[in-house]
């Protein structure tokens, strides 16, 4: 190994702590408005692995440092994205001062101290402030499950800080801990996502570029002494993440360059495009990546990119050709330029080495990800404000011009970031955005037709779940034809439209060969239709093959068919189960409030209607069964009334919103008002029936036994009132 730098580092420390300070509140501020925002799609996973057997389970998967720090999450508060998203931006900040340790250590060393130490300070706060801030890095921090990308950054950042300290130290005992704690967080990295192998030549560029002047036979000695680490790093890791299976599906694609790609663990939904397309395809996103680099608008940025025009040859279109010319001619110049600009080469060169992984290794994976650019761009970020303080300063700037460079940057990116992390703020503006910028996607038609199921807009989302499955069709996209059935069966079951779910549930069997959710859908057709056995025996049959989210959903369908069928102890057990695979999961709290509301347990329905209102706020049934529970509860009508204006107002396409307003009219004295929601409920499917039980409900409420005889009287003439129904009121009269 090479021989020790002397002097690297040091500095005034008390002197350090304003700027870490100025970072870590910048930071939070740019990032509060995406607190409270929703979850994103893949968020779901977080629940798959968080519990400590799993954690503790190698075999499981992936990522196990990652889906440790979510277990911590979920001990805190497993339904509030807040204190996810706190950790996240903590995280952030962390790398934010991890690169400003890095560019005052940089530039502090012996090779660089005497030309360049005045512009340490400059440098350093600047750097860490443009990465901390850039619009660039938002869906690594507010896209909760992305943490493994900026956990994973941290750990390599902090193997490089190491790997920098050990070559200034003199100690060999110190030396050799240090070496030692390096290559632990480099396996620690690989635990949080797998890209931190990059760490590996990411560290030897570093040290080519800064510690190595000129290259000599010790440079070589030093990569090679790296190199070897590295493998029985990656051989360690790979012992669990099984590397060696992934690398043979990544040679077998490369060996078949112009045919389509296979699916694999790693690949897209629905990948359709072969190697060499991808590579193609490449340039032109990693140029789009670049032009947002220098551009940061909100309006450009994307969050799911699914379906990217793919390049079908090198000027299919144009612009892959000019992408292609652009990013050689880029790294040509970081190639011939290291010594003559070293920090614009450094900053190139690590760019391109930390996206190669995702972008032209990894063959099938998804085109564009906005938050690849994460660890790459801290290298670049050092890099390019180096070189252009250095370069346009003819000497190194004050303290104050420093800060005041550093408040304006803060301003304007901080400003930019804060306003683009409002996009966050629920499901439907988060999903609009990236389907009005990516014409075609079906993952994002998708989201938003389940963002507007989330909030019981259920003709909205069939529109969409009907243009996704139509495209999806069209351009034979089997995956998405799927979800988008998926979805579209499972909305006219909960519209009632029975007739039309059987369509779809046949099209599923006919077209998806050995799908389970065509299963669930049945069972859920069946419990709807009144065969609430036949369901539990359909779901029960379903559950072995699901996993993840159709698990969760299985179980949440179970309870409601042990609710109808009139078992809510049992229906308890199985919400419970939902919610403990997915504590996110709101239908599973409703589907709970509901069955202790049939048990006439107020507590407990209400207790976990308001947990369902906590992750889904504008949920209109929870509302409306929350101001029925405050008319039981003799609470004043004007609380009721509260909830049940809350549910009415999201313009529902059920009808017990509606029911719900009508009866707190009713017992406030306004039946002339309650009327006009009598209608509404009858024109959204509420049965002949149901008005006057309804309002027989209402006055019983109200104390006014006459009108409930009345109203009572009408229920048991008339036709379309259950029979059971009948022979209860008969009962009761």
């Amino acid at each position: 190994m090479a021989q020790p730098v002397a002097g690297a580092g040091g500095g005034n420390r008390a002197r350090n702590l304003l700027p870490a300070l100025f970072l870590a509140v910048v930071t939070f501020l740019a990032y509060a408005a995406s607190l409270h925002g929703t979850w994103a799609f893949d968020d779901t996973a977080i629940g798959q692995y968080v519990s400590v057997q799993n954690a503790l389970n190698l075999r499981l998967g992936y990522r196990k440092i990652a889906y440790l720090s979510f277990l911590l999450n979920r001990w805190i508060d497993p339904v509030s994205p807040v204190n996810y998203r706190i950790t996240n931006i903590a995280i952030h900040i962390c790398n934010a001062l991890l690169l400003y340790a890095i560019s005052m250590k940089t530039l502090g060393l012996p090779a660089w101290k005497e030309k360049y130490g005045e512009y340490r300070f400059g440098v350093s706060l600047v750097t860490a402030t443009v990465f901390a801030l850039h619009p660039i890095n938002i869906n690594a921090v507010s896209y909760v499950v992305q943490r493994m990308t900026s956990l994973a950054a941290m750990f390599v950042l902090l193997a490089l800080l190491c790997y920098l300290s050990a070559r200034s130290s003199r100690g060999a005992a110190r030396t050799s801990a240090l070496y030692v704690l390096s290559g632990l967080c480099v396996l620690l990295g690989i635990f949080s996502k797998e890209n931190a192998v990059m760490a590996i030549p990411l560290i030897i560029l570093y040290d080519f570029v800064f510690l190595s002047v000129p290259a000599n036979k010790r440079f070589f000695m030093t990569v090679g002494a790296i190199v070897g680490a590295g493998l029985m790093l990656i051989g360690a890791a790979s012992l669990v993440l099984e590397f060696h299976k992934a690398a043979g599906g990544l040679v077998e694609s490369f060996l078949h360059p112009l045919r389509p790609i296979e699916p694999r663990d790693w690949t897209a939904v629905d990948v359709y495009w072969s190697p060499v397309q991808h590579v193609l395809t490449e340039f032109r996103v990693i140029g789009r990546y670049i032009f947002l680099l220098c551009v940061p608008l909100p309006r450009y940025l994307v969050f799911d990119w699914w379906g990217f025009p793919v390049s079908t040859g090198i000027i299919s279109p144009l612009t892959t050709l000019v992408s292609f010319a652009f990013l050689v001619s880029l790294f040509l110049l970081a190639v011939v330029t290291v010594r003559k600009l070293p920090f614009l080469s450094f900053g190139l060169l690590w760019y391109f080495i930390g996206l190669s992984l995702e972008s032209f290794i990894a063959l099938g994976s998804d085109l564009y990800f906005e938050h690849r650019n994460y660890l790459p761009f801290a290298g670049l970020a050092l890099g390019l404000t180096a070189q252009a303080i250095i370069s346009l300063t003819r000497e190194a700037p004050k303290r104050k011009a420093v800060w005041s460079a550093a408040c304006v940057i803060a301003l304007v990116l901080g400003g930019l970031t804060f306003q683009r992390n409002l996009v966050w703020k629920d499901s439907v503006t988060l999903w609009k955005d990236t389907v009005d910028k990516t014409g075609g996607n079906l993952r994002a038609m998708i989201a938003l037709g389940n963002s507007y199921l989330k909030i019981s807009d259920l003709h909205t989302a069939q529109k969409w779940y009907k243009e996704a499955a139509t495209l999806s069709a069209k351009e034979e996209r089997a995956g998405y034809l799927h979800d988008s059935l998926y979805s579209l069966g499972m909305v006219d079951l909960f519209t009632g439209d029975l007739a039309d779910a059987a369509k779809v549930i046949e099209v599923m069997k006919r077209t998806i060969e050995g799908s389970h959710t065509s299963d669930i859908m049945e069972g859920l057709y069946l419990s709807l239709s009144g065969d609430h056995d036949g369901a539990i025996r359909q779901l029960q049959g379903a559950l072995p093959s699901t996993g993840g989210l159709d698990r969760v959903i299985v179980y949440t369908l179970l309870g409601d068919a042990l609710v109808r069928k009139g078992d809510p102890r049992e229906a308890i057990a199985k919400y419970k189960e939902a919610i403990r695979l997915d504590p996110s999961f709101a239908a599973a709290y409703y589907g709970l409030g509901t069955a202790y509301l049939g048990m006439k347990d107020l507590k407990g329905a209400e207790e976990y209607m308001m947990r369902t209102l906590a992750l889904d706020p504008l949920n209109p049934l929870a509302l409306a069964d929350m101001s029925d529970i405050q008319l039981i509860k003799k609470e004043p009508p004007e609380k009721a009334e509260q909830f049940a204006a809350k549910a009415v107002a999201q313009s529902p396409a059920q009808f017990p919103p509606y029911l719900a307003m009508a009866t707190v009219l009713v017992v406030m004295g306004k039946e002339a008002e309650a009327e006009k929601f009598y209608r509404q409920a009858s024109e959204h499917g509420a049965k002949d029936y149901l008005i006057p039980l309804s309002k027989a409900r209402a006055y019983y409420l109200k104390g006014d036994g006459g009108k409930v005889k009345y109203y009572t009287e009408k229920v048991l003439s008339m036709e379309d009132a259950p029979q059971p129904l009948k022979r209860s009121l008969g009962g009761q009269r």
